[in-house]
C-alpha cells in the first residue's frame, strides 16, 4: 500500500505539470484560441503556449526540479546538500536539457558554479518554483511530518532565502507526509479543516498561516465556483498563494484524481495562472492520498519517462528499508 501511495504521489506531480504546463500563464480567451476550450487530457503543445517546444506528455522544470531530489533519496537513502548543488550544477551546464523556465534555480545553480558563497547564491525570490522539490521530502519521510517540514525547508534553502518560500516548501513536505502516511482522512469538511489545521501548527511564518486561515474560510463557505475559488485564494505563483489553491482543490477533490487534476490544470481564469505549478502539487497530493490505481492509465501511458519514475520509487522503498 506503501509504494502504491509513493507511486501515486510521484505520477500524479509529474501528470499534473505535464498537463498544467499546456496552459501556464494563459486566460481563458487565449486557452480558447490555442485548444478551443478547457483542457481534458494531454495534447500537443500550442504554439500559443509558454513551452510550444515540449512534446506531448512532457512535463517542465518543476518536475525536473523534484526528480533531481528524489533521485537523491533514491541513491543516498538521505538528502545529501553537497550532492544536490553538484546536480544543479551538471543540470544548468546543460542548457540543452532545460524547460522552461526555472529561472531562479538556473540563477543559484549559476552562482554556485562560479564558487558564490551560499549565502550568496541563494535566490532571494518566492515564487513557488522554488518549494515544489520539497514534495520530495514528504515522499521519503512519510513516516514523519516533523521530519518531513525540516528537510523541505532545507531543500527550498539550498536555492532561495525567502522565508515564506521556504516555510511554503516545509509545510507542502508535511502535507504529502501526512496522506502518504495515511493520517488524515479527508471524506468531510470536519476532515479537510482538521487537516489545514494540522498544517498551520507546522507552518512558522504569519504569511503562510493566512493563506491557510484562508483556505479555511473558503471550506466553510463550500466554495464550488473554480472562478470563486480563483477570486478567493489566487492562482498566481507567489508560493503560500500558488500552495493555498492546490491543497483547496486537492481536499475538496479526492473522488477523484481526474478531477483534481484536471480543475487544477484549468484553474487559470481570466488573467492566466501558475497551472503546472498548482496541478503539480494537487497531482501530488491526490495521488498520494487515492494511490497509482486511481490515476488514468492512459495518462500515465503518456507522461514522458513514466517508466523511469517506477524505477526511482523501487529505489526509494529499498532504501526505506519497510
Amino acid at each position: 500500500m506503501l509504494e502504491e501511495k509513493i507511486r501515486g504521489a510521484v505520477l500524479g506531480a509529474a501528470i499534473g505539470d505535464a498537463l498544467g504546463t499546456l496552459v501556464e500563464e494563459m486566460d481563458r480567451e487565449t486557452v480558447k484560441k490555442a485548444y478551443g476550450g478547457a483542457i481534458v487530457g494531454f495534447t500537443e503543445p500550442s504554439p500559443l503556449s509558454v513551452c510550444p517546444h515540449l512534446k506531448k506528455g512532457q512535463y517542465s522544470h518543476e518536475t525536473q526540479m523534484f526528480l533531481l531530489v528524489l533521485e537523491i533519496y533514491a541513491e543516498k537513502g538521505r538528502f545529501d546538500e553537497e550532492l544536490y548543488v553538484e546536480r544543479l550544477i551538471e543540470w544548468v551546464k546543460d542548457e540543452k536539457s532545460h524547460r522552461y523556465p526555472a529561472g531562479s534555480h538556473i540563477n543559484a545553480a549559476l552562482s554556485y558554479a562560479a564558487g558564490v558563497d551560499p549565502s550568496e547564491a541563494r535566490v532571494k525570490s518566492a515564487d513557488i518554483d522554488g518549494a515544489v522539490p520539497a514534495l520530495a521530502a514528504g515522499i521519503f519521510r512519510w513516516d514523519s511530518s516533523y521530519d518531513a517540514y525540516e528537510e523541505g525547508a532545507l531543500i527550498a534553502s539550498v536555492t532561495h532565502n525567502d522565508e515564506a518560500l521556504i516555510d511554503t516548501a516545509g509545510v507542502l513536505a508535511v502535507a504529502v507526509s501526512e496522506v502518504i502516511g495515511g493520517r488524515v482522512l479527508l471524506s468531510t469538511t470536519d476532515d479537510r479543516l482538521g487537516f489545514v489545521e494540522i498544517l498551520r501548527e507546522f507552518a512558522r511564518t504569519e504569511m503562510v498561516r493566512a493563506y491557510l486561515d484562508m483556505v479555511s474560510q473558503v471550506l466553510i463557505k463550500n466554495v464550488d465556483s473554480l472562478d470563486d475559488v480563483i477570486l478567493m485564494l489566487g492562482n498566481g505563483s507567489f508560493a503560500p498563494e500558488a500552495f493555498a489553491i492546490s491543497l483547496y482543490l486537492a481536499v475538496t477533490n479526492v473522488s477523484s484524481f481526474r478531477n483534481a487534476v484536471l480543475k487544477a490544470v484549468n484553474s487559470y481564469g481570466d488573467f492566466g495562472g501558475d497551472t503546472d505549478a498548482i496541478a503539480f502539487i494537487t497531482g501530488g497530493l491526490v495521488g498520494g492520498y487515492l494511490g497509482a490505481s486511481a490515476i488514468p492509465s492512459d495518462w500515465i501511458e503518456c507522461l514522458e519517462s513514466a517508466n523511469y519514475f517506477d524505477l526511482v520509487v523501487k529505489k526509494l522503498i529499498d532504501k526505506m528499508k519497510v
